[in-house]
């Protein structure tokens, strides 16, 4: 009987250290996707200044995904802007490859100089970050910061992106 104890015990230690920790993978899986989140905000942005005209990066926290298109005047989204390597429409979704699994887009605001918020983010022909709906002087108010969360179990990652266009992570 001791020594059935003594092997349960050696195999109970064998496969704690054997076994790799959830942990990892959680933050492997976030660091993807907030790549991919950055990427789409540097892509929109890049879009911006090459074609002179707006480009809309859009949050959609209830199906789990960005994604960057061509606004109209409005700001409303028209046409969806072409991943450059895959030539399909430029979304993210974060519950499938390559942005990951079990990603969870937990927030996404942007704040602009009026104090006012959206869930969209817009860059001008000289790839400044701003409103980009409602009427032409709403369009133009410039962001202040924004920021777009994303989790993965007790992981979680934020992309802001601050006043002059720079993305960052953390």
């Amino acid at each position: 009987m001791a020594e059935l104890l003594i092997v349960c015990a050696v195999l109970a230690i064998a496969a704690a250290v054997a076994l790799p920790s959830a942990q990892p993978v959680a933050e492997f899986r976030a660091n993807t996707a907030a790549g991919e989140v950055v990427q789409a905000l540097r892509f929109a942005r890049e879009e911006a200044m090459r074609s002179g005209a707006y480009r809309m990066l859009r949050c959609d926290a209830v199906r789990n995904e960005v994604s960057v298109y061509i606004p109209d005047t409005t700001g409303a989204a028209t046409t969806m802007l072409k991943h450059p390597l895959s030539k399909m429409d430029y979304t993210v979704n974060l519950a499938q490859a390559p942005a990951g699994s079990n990603i969870a887009l937990t927030g996404c605001r942007f704040q602009f100089a009026d104090r006012t918020t959206a869930a969209t983010l817009a860059f001008d022909g000289n790839g400044n970050p701003v409103r980009g709906t409602g009427t032409a002087s709403d369009q133009a108010q410039a962001l202040s910061s924004g920021a777009v969360v994303l989790g993965a179990g007790n992981v979680t990652r934020t992309v802001a992106v601050d006043a002059n266009g720079r993305v960052t992570t953390s």
